[in-house]
């Protein structure tokens, strides 16, 4: 039985999620994962060992375990996705990079366009940056504000221009729950309307296993049991999980897909209520259980899984389950009820643990199966569970018939005390919700910030098995790129197949240029379907003003006849009534043209036009506007001339038609001519740069939706293995200008070659913009100082920061080194002639 929506209570849905997990790279392979029972952690062999590079030493030791739950590709990231420049990318922690790129998968699942970044907040943490203090010697750079674990937040704030809080939290491995319950608390409270909450963890080096020590918690045998008679520690892991939140009443009105719903969540710390600073505490556990239970406002028995932290130790599982027991007792709980554990599966991903534990729990009440514990066979006996209800899962089973929603819990657990609980249930069922229509013809936008991103997600979108209609809701809620574009209107999965299975089409010309007809029938039933209201103003100005409800406005308006006084009306120069009072008068004049009248009337005609706009005193222009009877071109900024207007309603009088350059125009005539017409002339301004509101177009459905990758295109950034130090930086002020001679030095050349050094980019050309390649104020900083140490010239900040491109930043030094040549040969010249000098 699916939720139901309480009007009392500011529930919070889970709407989208991310994760790379060891033996998982995203949610659909965790899920199989989760539910087959698979143990994804790894033991290297003796090759596999000498490999991956472990130490002689550290094979030898008898203590060494090779296990751990490795995590694929933490050097590769996207740069330029998010304006990185590689040299930073390369320096940048591993965890930084993943969690950037989880924020954005699970923000694309969440149907987040990036439109609306006002509201948005960042609740995350991360575990210890190990990645800074392993850099070779020689590429170890000043340690920076975003080399700190604290910075991980900021960084996805910054980058994805989001403008709700960014809090950094931290409470060791109960840390990526506690995110979450903190960005719940922060939606309740109005401080923002979608959150993304989670955390990263990854060991380095990421496959070296670990030491066992005596009375420690990694395990000796390198498997995690929890709960289990054999369990004897845990096994580290590294991974990263992100989910999105937002009020349920939100998602419901936006109509967007709900995973789960958070009905209650709390933290609490155990104090001094404990053998040591990091023993678990039954009282703090079980207190923070009953303390989310009383904010969920549900009965402890309609809770039928607990997804617990479950690592395996002899003193933390029998504590935590007695915690849960007590907890259940206290509220008269005694019917049966799962506990499972993903750390058997996965190893203990430290801060980003309690994130895996949340999205098994929300995969297992979405899809009605309660998830095994691997390896899970005997009960520990320190675990007492007889009339508790409670029992450990071995494998996988359906969900148990229950009168309500399904509904489960998640446990986190600290060193340090901090205790963390969430109750989820499954998504509500909203009634009555607007569906789209799978007939039809739909507009599927696919966009990409590099060509090899471009192609993947063609590929991608033309090889689903997801209906066109799906594709669209999915393709139009998603962030856009402007630098490779492709819009087609489609209706069936073969033309889906032809459109971007073929080979890649050519770069649209850029601009848009609506050319507004002479004439337009009304089409009132196009209109009405793009929300205009209804007006005795013109088809054409209607439709124009509707497209920039959409984001669509033309750089270019041309027109010919009535279309340039209506021309002249959308641009804001003059009013309807005046665009229709100079139609008025033209039509007389072609009136006259067409019966064979005298022609001289056709030039009072043309000065009865230019008259009534000089009356009405036209205004700037917001947008180009083109004549096309006459080719005059009427400028952005300027005022239209009325005797402009009067040769071009004389040329018009005469049939003179001047075609100007430029991109072509979109006919307004054609686009009002059916609804599918509309759409491809949107799909047209779209490819050529507009920004269209696809979802303003149709209601917001509930679904359905299509499963896409996010366009990344990772490439190698990692420092780890480079043998060669980087250059030393120059210590100011050691360099002599007037004893250097700059006769003959490219400076062009030099300053490339400083960008490329600097930037970490394989080439550069004249028109690459400094920031859009990554660089920033500190990189600036490393940039003076080469120029000091290859050119010999001061420059400032200004010098570097204030020209836009390389060509224009090249002459700004080129400048500077031309002064610095002068004035050391004034300074040479200055001391030979003191040589010269005799005294008498």
């Amino acid at each position: 039985m699916a939720g139901t929506e309480s009007p009392h209570r500011t529930d919070v849905a889970i709407i989208g999620m991310a994760c790379r997990f060891p033996g998982a790279a995203d949610i659909e392979e965790f899920a199989r994962l989760a539910f087959a029972g698979e143990i994804a952690t790894t033991t290297l062999d003796t090759a596999g060992q000498a490999e991956r590079g472990v130490a002689e030493s550290l094979r030898r030791h008898p203590e060494y375990v090779p296990t751990a739950g490795l995590l694929d590709g933490i050097d590769q990231f996207d740069a330029a996705y998010f304006g990185i420049a590689p040299a930073d990318a390369a320096s940048m922690d591993p965890q930084h990079r993943v969690f950037l790129q989880e924020a954005v998968r699970a923000l694309d699942d969440a149907g987040w366009s990036g439109a609306d970044t006002r509201s948005v907040g960042v609740f995350a943490g991360a575990g210890e940056n190990r990645y800074a203090a392993r850099r070779p010697v020689g590429a170890a750079e000043p340690r920076l504000p975003w080399d700190l674990p604290a910075a991980l937040p900021l960084l996805v704030s910054y980058h994805l221009d989001l403008h709700g809080p960014s809090v950094y939290v931290s409470s060791m491995c109960s840390t990526s729950l506690a995110a979450v319950h903190v960005a719940r608390r922060a939606l309740q409270a109005g401080d923002c309307d979608l959150a993304v909450a989670g955390a990263v963890s990854i060991t380095l080096p990421d496959s070296h296993g670990y030491l066992r020590r005596n009375g420690g918690v990694m395990s000796p045998s390198g498997r995690c049991r929890p709960f289990d008679a054999a369990a004897d520690g845990t096994v580290p892991g590294s991974g990263a999980g992100v989910v999105v939140l937002k009020r349920l009443a939100d998602a419901r009105r936006d109509g967007d897909r709900v995973y789960a719903v958070i009905r209650g969540s709390a933290l609490n710390n155990d104090g001094g209520d404990r053998l040591s600073f990091a023993a678990p505490s039954v009282r703090g556990q079980r207190d923070v259980i009953l303390a989310a239970l009383a904010d969920a406002a549900v009965d402890a028995a309609s809770v039928s899984y607990v997804e617990a932290h479950g690592t395996g130790t002899p003193l933390g599982d029998p504590v935590e389950m007695a915690a849960l027991a007590e907890a259940r007792a206290s509220l008269g709980a005694t019917g049966p009820c799962a506990v499972g554990g993903v750390k058997s599966a996965i190893g203990h991903l430290d801060e980003a643990a309690g994130a895996a534990g949340l999205i098994r729990a929300v995969l297992a009440v979405r899809d009605g199966i309660v998830p095994p514990t691997p390896g899970h066979r005997d009960l520990n006996p320190a675990i007492r569970l007889e009339d508790t209800g409670l029992y450990v899962t071995g494998s996988a089973h359906p969900w148990p018939a229950v009168p309500g929603p399904r509904r489960a819990a998640v446990t986190s657990l600290g060193v340090g005390g901090t205790n963390a609980h969430v109750v989820i249930e499954e998504a509500p069922e909203f009634g009555e919700q607007t569906r789209v229509d799978e007939d039809g013809v739909w507009v599927l936008p696919v966009s990409a910030h590099t060509e090899a991103a471009f192609t993947a997600l063609r590929t991608a979108v033309a090889t689903s098995d997801a209906t066109p209609a799906a594709l669209a809701v999915t393709l139009a809620r998603r962030r856009t790129f402007p630098q490779f574009r492709q819009a087609a209107v489609l209706a069936t999965r073969d033309e889906v197949a032809a459109a971007f299975g073929a080979a890649q089409p050519a770069p649209p010309a850029k601009g848009i240029v609506f050319a507004l007809p002479d004439t337009l029938d009304p089409a009132d039933t196009v209109l009405e379907r793009l929300g205009a209201a209804p007006s005795a103003a013109p088809a054409a100005l209607r439709l124009i003003e509707a497209l920039a409800r959409l984001g669509v406005r033309a750089d270019t308006l041309t027109g010919a006849g009535a279309g340039a006084f209506h021309a002249l009306a959308a641009a804001g120069s003059v009013s309807p009534a005046v665009a229709a009072e100079c139609t008025r008068l033209h039509v007389d004049g072609m009136r006259v043209v067409a019966e064979g009248g005298d022609l001289t009337r056709c030039d009072d005609i043309a000065e009865a036009i230019a008259a009534a706009l000089a009356a009405a005193a036209p205004g700037p222009l917001r947008c180009d506007v083109v004549l096309r009877h006459s080719g005059i071109v009427l400028h952005a900024g300027s005022t239209p001339s009325p005797d402009d207007l009067a040769e071009e309603a004389r040329c018009g009088f005469m049939g003179l038609l001047d075609e100007p350059d430029g991109p072509a125009a979109l006919p307004l005539a054609d686009a009002l001519a059916s609804w599918e017409c509309l759409l491809r002339m949107l799909a047209s301004c779209w490819e050529a740069g507009a920004d269209v509101d696809w979802a303003a177009l149709r209601p917001r459905p509930e679904g359905p939706r299509a499963h896409l990758p996010v366009a990344f295109d990772p490439r190698r950034h990692w420092l780890l293995d480079r043998s060669a130090p980087a250059p030393a930086e120059p210590v100011p002020g050691t360099t002599d200008a007037a004893q250097v001679d700059l006769a003959g030095v490219d400076v062009a050349a030099e300053l490339a070659e400083i960008w490329c050094e600097v930037l970490g980019v394989d080439r550069v050309s004249p028109d690459d913009r400094f920031f859009e390649l990554g660089g920033h104020s500190i990189l600036a900083a490393r940039m003076l100082a080469r120029i000091l140490d290859r050119l010999h010239v001061r420059c400032t900040l200004v010098d570097l920061l204030e020209p836009e491109t390389l060509a224009e930043m090249t002459e700004r030094v080129a400048a500077r080194v031309r002064l610095s040549s002068l004035y050391s040969q004034m300074r040479s010249d200055h001391a030979q002639d003191d040589a010269e000098t005799v005294e008498l």
